[in-house]
């Protein structure tokens, strides 16, 4: 299946919206009371062990996510004209989405069943402002795969024609 570069940002945004919009679901139905908060209030193992895999999973995803596209062979693979730019591009993409993506759902669903424990609120919406950083506008997509937007004019749309 071939890609192009507004296919791939289409992609990257359903993506993150679709988590944006798991986690919004979450608060609606505990806030609700349709489904009733602190679960495993309870369990002080489990809610520890939880605490510190999420901790060190927020504070190892988010800055290896933010720098994903630096490493070599990243860059390599979204950059080199001989290779698939579109396809790499979705394929990181998604995994920088899901590094932040996934441990902001967790978050949230841990606030909840673990009784209101503001740390995994915080870690949720640490992981939420780390998204603006990352939303793949137009823009971002051509300058992370350093494609001039002038060559593709059918990817150039949404007013990227401006300079890097």
């Amino acid at each position: 299946m071939v890609f192009s570069i507004r296919r791939v940002r289409d992609i990257l945004m359903g993506e993150l919206w679709f988590f944006v919009a798991v986690t919004v679901l979450v608060i609606i139905l505990f806030e609700t009371e349709l489904l009733s908060p602190g679960a495993f209030s309870n369990d002080k193992n489990f809610q520890m062990m939880a605490g510190m895999v999420m901790v060190i999973a927020v504070l190892a995803f988010i800055p290896f996510s933010l720098y994903l596209f630096k490493l070599n062979r990243v860059h390599s693979s979204i950059t080199d004209k001989d290779k698939p730019i579109a396809k790499n591009l979705l394929v990181y993409g998604t995994i920088r989405i899901l590094m932040l993506c996934v441990p902001m759902s967790l978050c949230m669903l841990f606030y909840y069943v673990f009784g209101l424990n503001v740390r995994f609120f915080y870690l949720s919406i640490i992981c939420a402002l780390c998204l603006f950083m990352v939303y793949p506008t137009m823009r971002r997509c051509l300058h992370e795969t350093e494609t001039d937007p002038s060559t593709r004019p059918d990817d150039a749309s949404e007013g990227s024609t401006t300079t890097r």
